[in-house]
């Protein structure tokens, strides 16, 4: 059995006790990381649900022009689509916004699935721009 030493005094009162026991412990404070890019910016969020309605939209239309083209050579007003969802999902603001809604590649905390799902699609279309 080992040696169990008392040091004297009243363990309730912060004095004494025995060596090692919790109360001859100082105990460090818990240290808490803030880490503010994990959350989702409301702004941001909206920034890109208005883009990705706007892309939506162009989408549908060009849906529309291929279906009345047919298999025929694409038409002026497709192409011109085609670079205008280009531009919208490479502007600058959008990529910003997708940065700071992701680390590491995954959708940050404080979004519900659908935006996150939202954010994941976003950030699709800008890489196959």
């Amino acid at each position: 059995m080992g040696n169990i030493t008392y040091s004297g005094g009243q363990a309730s009162e912060g004095q004494g006790g025995f060596y090692g026991s919790g109360g001859s412990r100082i105990q460090a404070e818990k240290v808490v990381e803030k880490r503010p890019e994990m959350l989702a910016l409301a702004a941001d969020v909206q920034h890109i649900v208005s883009v990705m309605n706007e892309v939506d939209k162009l989408e549908g239309i060009l849906e529309r022009e291929i279906e009345e083209c047919g298999d025929s050579a694409p038409s002026g007003k497709s192409i011109e689509l085609r670079g205008s969802i280009k531009k919208v999902m490479a502007d600058p603001k959008v990529i910003e916004c997708l940065d700071r809604l992701e680390v590491q590649g995954e959708p940050v905390w404080g979004l519900s699935s659908s935006e996150r799902d939202l954010i994941q699609m976003a950030r699709q279309k800008v890489n196959d721009c």
